[in-house]
């Protein structure tokens, strides 16, 4: 708006010093690259810590997988002895056979009396 001088062109019109323009500075912020100190330790700790649970998760494996292989060598061992007593049981029965033992017994000078027969079970005798 042009400022009122009463008609008179002479005059001198003041101009008013314009105000100076407030420069903002903009702070500069430096931003470091990488990552700090703090973080840096707190990466590490995180990476303790994974190695420690890695490493108890790893030997708890190695535990179980240690028990499985007793457990099959056990099985293995049950096995033999299942066979071995099923072996023995047969060569019981066939020991046991009464024509074996009477032909022993004939040839060890033992003779036959009588018809009576006694059957020994666990160890009481019956007729």
């Amino acid at each position: 708006m042009r400022p009122y001088n009463q008609g008179n062109l002479a005059t001198r019109i003041e101009q008013k010093p314009k105000p100076k323009q407030r420069t903002i500075q903009k702070k500069r912020v430096t931003i470091r690259p990488g990552i700090s100190s703090g973080e840096k330790l707190l990466y590490f700790f995180v990476v303790i810590a994974l190695v420690i649970v890695s490493t108890f998760l790893i030997a708890r494996y190695a535990k179980i997988s240690h028990y499985n292989y007793q457990i099959l060598e056990t099985k293995q061992e049950v096995k033999k002895v299942t066979e071995q007593n099923g072996e023995l049981h047969a060569k019981i029965d066939e020991l046991s056979k009464p024509e074996r033992i009477r032909s022993i017994a004939e040839q060890m000078g033992l003779t036959k009396l009588d018809d009576t027969v006694r059957v020994f079970k666990g160890g009481t005798a019956s007729n």
